[in-house]
């Protein structure tokens, strides 16, 4: 029994930092979208995918960090491990992309794809690292990575390029 109560502790702890992260991201997009609209409001009609990125990285950030709060809970979560899953791979590959595609408005071209390419190599260099402590998570974070790498090029990369 004191082995689950540790492991149930652990599972805790993830939870609450992974949930203050997903708080800040939170936070930073709010600021992000406030910023945009407020200093440079044009923005928001110059690209459509950049714009519903942005204003759906809120739902996907808070549903991410309720459901984790529900995983934390449960000991068998996983429905809801899938769901938070879900949630953050797809905000913060809205996120990225769109930080991106403000560089791509504002910035030579260069800039951004520099941006997105440091972005996705520095979240496949985390992946490896990750597998390497713990070899057993290589098949959910090849999907995750495979998930995050296709978000940013489908809906960063093209658009920055002004492909559609």
């Amino acid at each position: 029994m004191p082995v689950q109560k540790e492991r149930q502790e652990i599972k805790r702890f993830k939870s609450d930092t992974r949930n203050l992260i997903d708080a800040t991201l939170l936070g930073i997009s709010i600021t992000f979208f406030g910023l945009i609209a407020t200093i440079k409001p044009e923005l928001l009609s110059q690209n459509p995918l950049f714009t519903l990125q942005l204003v759906l990285i809120i739902p996907f950030v808070v549903t991410g960090l309720l459901s984790r709060i529900k995983e934390a809970a449960y000991e068998r979560a996983k429905r809801w491990q899938w769901l938070t899953f879900a949630s953050f791979t797809i905000s913060y590959g809205f996120f990225i992309n769109a930080v991106g595609l403000v560089l791509s408005f504002v910035t030579p071209l260069y800039i951004s794809l520099i941006f997105f390419g440091v972005s996705m190599a520095l979240t496949l260099l985390r992946a490896s690292i990750v597998v390497s402590y713990v070899p057993s998570q290589l098949n959910s974070r090849v999907v995750r990575e495979i998930i995050h790498v296709a978000l940013i090029v489908f809906l960063g990369i093209l658009p920055a390029l002004r492909i559609y």
